[in-house]
């Protein structure tokens, strides 16, 4: 197993964002990654699920976050899924189970940006501590906000 590497950037705002994310795009989001985006509401994980998701599929309008439908498809220019994933509308673990969404998780050759992971922690554990059981990797991204355009992004790739 690869050693993780931890990243912080400070009070970065979202135009920081764009430009830190370029330099770990090819190696931190590609196939067969999990993307754990965690923080409170309003933090910004839909923001930076969008810059991914626009950096990755040219042309493609991010949706915002897929709070609904839960799930949002995109394709990078190589055909490769990218999953938007909001798991904040579900209420338990049969809820998790019965809508399907777990088939992304374990689905080759994809990207899946998960949004609120953390309230289903046990349920996800799996994918979060030993994803390589089943043939994928984590990144995990922790946002803080104090309010305002600032945002701490702590990344473990």
């Amino acid at each position: 197993m690869a050693k993780k590497k931890n990243l912080e950037w400070p009070d970065c705002s979202e135009e920081g964002l764009r430009d830190r994310l370029q330099e770990i795009l090819g190696d931190s989001f590609g196939p067969d990654t999990l993307v754990f985006l965690e923080g409170e509401m309003g933090a910004g994980k839909s923001t930076l699920a969008r810059i991914v998701i626009e950096a990755l599929c040219p042309g493609a309008m991010s949706h915002g976050s897929p709070t609904f439908p839960l799930v949002q498809t995109y394709r990078t220019p190589a055909g490769m899924p990218v999953y938007h994933i909001d798991l904040y509308r579900l209420r338990n673990p049969s809820e998790l189970e019965d809508s399907g969404i777990l088939e992304q998780f374990e689905e080759k050759g994809c990207l899946v940006l998960v949004e609120w992971g953390s309230l289903f922690r046990d349920d996800l554990q799996v994918y979060r501590e030993t994803p390589e059981r089943i043939g994928k990797r984590t990144v995990q991204i922790r946002i803080d906000s104090e309010g305002g355009d600032l945002r701490t992004y702590r990344i473990s790739v």
